[in-house]
């Protein structure tokens, strides 16, 4: 009997750490005119970003089909636990597809554990990580849920965009709420809340939205994991990462978001996950 620990592309997990760690990924999709690409596999982060810098488009992204997690289901043997770690059921339907595929599996010896992450991108690796660190420690699936369901209510997500049309053209916010944004310049300090996207503060510049996402870590202690997550923004967030080291001893991760997150967003997002 083994554990499958299976999540999707918006985890957008370290570099390799899916292939060391025996991490099964199920991709999303990006939609550009009449072609489809895979996240994380067909185009890179920065082809992606630079396309969307470069010309008018308005992508569309997609959940997984049923297809895509029948096809790793089918491949676990008997008497094997899964447990299936997924972006907000607020935020995509990929839960939806993984939940169906459940339903259509005829081997009833295989367990299959799925959980809506409340979050996305880092906020999702973070749980990911946890897990696989649990099984190598030999945690059962119920202790590793326990222990996920306690990061998940711990777990806090602010960010800026650097462009509301973003969000709105993806159906985050409302069409008013963008046009208020763009007219007053308001730089709205954003965060998942509940596993959906929120307004946390109204500021109205973007050096005052990333300073309040800083001051955000002074309401707590003892923090075990903290990120800086960026879309095409790198330098921004090395300056991000040098002025937040104060806050932590430990190591802090910087994390590009990948390209279905990144289209909702847009280029130049810029935000804190920690726990």
């Amino acid at each position: 009997m083994a554990l499958n620990i299976i999540t999707d592309s918006t985890a957008d997990l370290p570099a390799h750490f899916a292939e060391n760690n025996s991490v099964k990924v199920v991709p999303l999709n990006i939609h550009i005119r009449n072609e489809v690409f895979r996240d994380g596999i067909d185009i890179s982060n920065s082809d992606y970003y630079s396309l969307l810098r470069r010309e008018k488009i308005f992508p569309l992204t997609s959940q997984p089909s049923s297809g895509d997690f029948l096809n790793i289901y089918e491949n676990l043997q008997n008497n094997d636990d899964a447990l299936v770690l997924l972006i907000s059921s607020q935020l995509s339907g990929t839960i939806q597809s993984a939940q169906l595929a459940s339903d259509m599996m005829d081997n009833k010896d295989i367990r299959i554990e799925i959980i809506d992450s409340l979050s996305t991108t880092t906020g999702l690796a973070f749980q990911v990580i946890k897990a696989c660190e649990l099984k190598k420690a030999g945690k059962n699936i119920d202790e590793i849920k326990a222990e996920i369901g306690k990061i998940r209510d711990q777990l806090k997500i602010f960010f800026v965009v650097d462009d509301l049309e973003y969000l709105s053209r993806g159906g985050r916010i409302s069409h008013i709420s963008k046009l208020i944004g763009s007219i007053l310049q308001i730089k709205p300090v954003l965060c998942i809340n509940k596993g959906k996207i929120e307004v946390f503060e109204k500021i109205r510049t973007r050096k005052k939205a990333v300073e309040r996402i800083i001051f955000e870590l002074n309401n707590y202690e003892n923090l075990q994991k903290l990120a800086v997550i960026h879309v095409d923004a790198l330098d921004e967030a090395l300056l991000l990462h040098d002025k937040i080291k104060e806050f932590f001893p430990g190591k802090i991760l910087i994390n590009e978001v990948g390209p279905v997150i990144g289209t909702h967003t847009g280029p130049g997002s810029l935000g804190l996950v920690f726990y």
